[in-house]
């Protein structure tokens, strides 16, 4: 990427586009299909093209080379970029928010908990939670809508990885019920305080959480106790002068954690059981795998876990066709250059891992579900052509902890249930927070009549 002196910057035009309406500028013919949206500006004006959404000056980059431009730039040319909503919920001490040195010191101070090797303690309680969740399923009647029990499955799973042992001592759906509310400020236009709108409601379940999750860290910094979850890891990291994290800071590195450990979950999940129930041949083929590990192996590790290179493909493919999120924004600090436009400091970079994961240049047949182009390393060709856990220094840092759990409720679903689809359902997807089809994909689920006869992973 070439920086051109400022003189020479000024010489630059600005990339293509329409900043519409005034104060409006394009906002509503985004929210209307934010897909259709990007689509439609990408063949008029190509991969980098400006609008002006949610009040800011924007420009649009789509393609790894404009990921890697970004991933690269960080803390160099352009920072993140959070919404005024998601900053106030957050709180501005989570790792989220930091940037420059404060972001990679408070990273390295949590990454050690994150690495694959340091998953082995968790994998039997994340079998044990899938096990019970999913035998209650089968047990409703038949009938279940997958968004839903994903959301009271994934919810109890990640709060496991955060407090351990004491996650026995949470009311699990009092937590889950604020968790909701909370979040559901964070993707509202309307940022006013008022008891009766999205942002006011999250503005006070943020506090019902504060209070409920605060005296379970000091309670646990007062007993001295050594345990490998989160909060134990919270409670001894030190930061590069030797000071370690407040009780505030660490409620608030669980909201985060919380946030980001569990809609993206949710979301990839009820995508993948939806793919597979509409592509039957590629749901054999990820059964077979699995009913051929059960036979051959028993309980779950971190070594067999590795051995499900299908059904590894299965998850990044549906990810590959419909990211977990929709955007990532970074906010320009100076001006520069790329693709030969100039981009002005000041301005939001909006990068779009749908357009960018269906780069015809990239993927072949890119619109079609195929598990099979990972076995082939059809995302070897280009770095940052894949982008569902992001890049950079900003990489999700929690995507071994999702790779796990993933693996572990599909294997056991693959292997013991099946699942039908309802007819009549809309199961056209909502874009915002997150996209999922708006039925929340309702199902017949029942256990597997005929199943292997052997000894294995259940």
């Amino acid at each position: 990427m070439a920086h051109e002196k400022h003189s020479d910057l000024q010489d630059l035009p600005l990339p293509p586009g329409s900043t519409g309406l005034p104060l409006f500028g394009e906002t509503l013919d985004f929210l209307r299909s934010p897909r259709e949206f990007s689509i439609s500006r990408e063949k008029k004006y190509g991969k980098i093209f400006m609008t002006h959404l949610l009040g800011a000056k924007t420009i649009m980059v789509i393609g790894h080379a404009a990921n890697h431009w970004v991933f690269s730039g960080e803390d160099k040319y352009l920072q993140n970029r959070w919404s005024y909503a998601i900053k106030q919920l957050l709180g501005a001490d989570s790792l989220s928010q930091l940037n420059g040195e404060e972001h990679r010191d408070r990273r390295r101070m949590v990454t050690p908990h994150f690495k694959y090797e340091a998953m082995s303690h968790f994998i039997p309680a994340i079998e044990e939670s899938t096990r019970r969740h999913i035998t209650q399923w089968a047990a409703q009647g038949g009938i279940l809508t997958i968004e839903t029990a994903m959301r009271q499955l994934a919810f109890e799973i990640i709060a496991i990885f955060i407090f351990g042992d004491d996650a026995a001592t949470l009311d699990i759906p009092f937590l889950s019920k604020h968790f909701t509310i909370w979040e559901g400020g964070m993707f509202t236009p309307l940022t006013f305080n008022v008891p009766f709108l999205p942002f006011g409601r999250a503005l006070k379940s943020k506090q019902v959480l504060m209070q409920t999750l605060l005296p379970i860290v000091q309670a646990r910094r007062a007993s001295g106790k050594e345990a490998e979850d989160v909060l134990g890891t919270l409670l001894t990291v030190r930061d590069s002068a030797g000071q370690g994290l407040s009780d505030e800071t660490i409620v608030h590195e669980i909201q985060l954690l919380l946030f980001a450990g569990h809609d993206t979950t949710v979301t990839s999940n009820t995508n993948i059981l939806l793919m597979l129930s509409q592509h039957l041949d590629v749901l054999e083929k990820a059964r077979q795998e699995q009913v051929d590990l059960s036979a051959e192996q028993q309980g779950f590790t971190l070594e067999n876990l590795k051995k499900m290179p299908y059904l590894d493909a299965v998850i990044h493919e549906s990810m590959r066709c419909i990211p977990p999120i929709g955007g990532m924004f970074r906010i320009m600090t100076q001006d520069t250059e790329f693709g030969g436009y100039r981009i002005p400091k000041g301005w939001v970079i909006s990068l779009n891992p749908g357009r960018t994961h269906r780069d015809d240049s990239v993927w072949t047949n890119p619109d079609r579900f195929e598990p099979e182009r990972w076995i082939r390393g059809e995302h070897k060709q280009q770095a940052f052509s894949h982008i569902s856990f992001g890049g950079g220094p900003r990489l999700c840092l929690g995507q071994n902890f999702a790779m796990i759990e993933m693996r572990i409720i599909l294997s056991m679903l693959l292997r013991d249930y099946e699942w039908t689809l309802l007819p009549d359902q809309d199961l056209t997807y909502r874009a915002f927070p997150f996209p999922l089809p708006k039925s929340g994909v309702q199902v017949h689920f029942k256990k597997r009549e005929v199943m292997d006869d052997s000894q294995g992973l259940s």
